[in-house]
């Protein structure tokens, strides 16, 4: 069942159905005009996976609740919200003009606008739309210009915004971004997707970081955690770091040897073949020259681990 037909008719909910605005917002990923729209309300919301339900306040257009997916917490987050006075005419008023005018201007930023106004767009406006439209113009323009602005444009709440830095470094690496990218890596805050934003911070380090990043990675690879995108991410970011500097190479060396997943107990195909492509892929960044042994299991571990050594 679609997460929408969960909620609505639902007859829990019926009292709301007047007190609220429903927007549904659809991708494509056809980037024609409707879903250009329709990227635009997900960048606005900082959704980048689907789906959510979110409760915004409609004059400040922030995110107060994620309602969760039924009826019940749907109810709570309604009860739970704190709200501006949303029977202020003119208030209202107003927040309808300047959304309508940051729609424009982010639209007019999908063309090919002088990088003096994007640079200006993207520092100053307000609006989340346009600095994130700027933002990609400034990354295909003048790239290099967001390493002296990362600390700035990473503390940015917004993970679609985020995730577009965290591209732009990993595409042109600048050390000098390397302690905003580690503080992302250690807490990625104010992130609807936390561990994809931290993904996107680790692989733009993987081009960039050095020694120092070691530590900060180091937890990540080794969680073992074979399902997790996170987790191989973290093993390749540890070999390149490795590659570009000496000092790094014996804690990445001891950090990958202990990166080798344990098995899982119950010998479940599914899990056992992405247990295996992890040991693999951290059999690979170590450089190891043995082969890879037929059968993954505990004792393959221990021997894998002790011939490193």
């Amino acid at each position: 069942m679609k997460l929408e037909e969960q909620l609505l008719p639902h007859k829990d909910l019926k009292p709301l159905y007047v007190k609220a605005i429903w927007v549904y917002v659809y991708r494509t990923f056809k980037k024609d005009e409707d879903d250009r729209a329709a990227e635009r309300a997900s960048i606005r919301f900082s959704v980048t996976s689907w789906p959510q339900l979110l409760l915004v306040d409609p004059i400040s257009l922030k995110v107060t609740q994620n309602v969760g997916r039924t009826a019940a917490s749907f109810r709570r987050a309604f009860d739970a919200a704190q709200l501006g006075n949303t029977n202020d005419e003119a208030a209202g008023a107003d927040a309808v003009t300047r959304l309508v005018d940051a729609e424009v201007i982010a639209q007019a930023l999908e063309g090919k606008p002088r990088v003096a106004k994007i640079r200006t767009l993207l520092l100053e406006h307000e609006d989340i739309v346009v600095r994130t439209r700027a933002l990609e113009k400034l990354s295909e323009r003048a790239p290099k210009e967001i390493a002296s602005l990362a600390t700035r444009l990473l503390s940015v709440p917004n993970d679609t915004f985020r995730y577009l830095v965290c591209a732009a470094l990993a595409k042109h690496p600048d050390p000098k971004a390397n302690d905003a990218l580690e503080g992302l890596v250690k807490t990625p805050a104010n992130s609807r997707n936390p561990n994809v934003l931290r993904m996107r911070a680790v692989q733009a380090l993987a081009e960039s970081g050095s020694a120092a990043s070691v530590a900060v990675i180091t937890p990540h690879a080794t969680s073992g955690a074979y399902f997790n995108g996170l987790t191989g991410v973290s093993v390749d970011a540890l070999a390149a770091i490795a590659k570009r500097h000496t000092d790094a190479r014996p804690a990445v060396r001891e950090a990958l040897l202990s990166a080798y997943p344990k098995p899982p107990e119950d010998g479940e195909a599914r899990k056992l073949r992405a247990c295996v492509a992890l040991a693999m892929r951290v059999h690979k960044a170590l450089g190891s020259k043995r082969p890879f042994p037929k059968v993954y299991d505990g004792k393959a571990r221990d021997a894998l681990m002790e011939r490193a050594k």
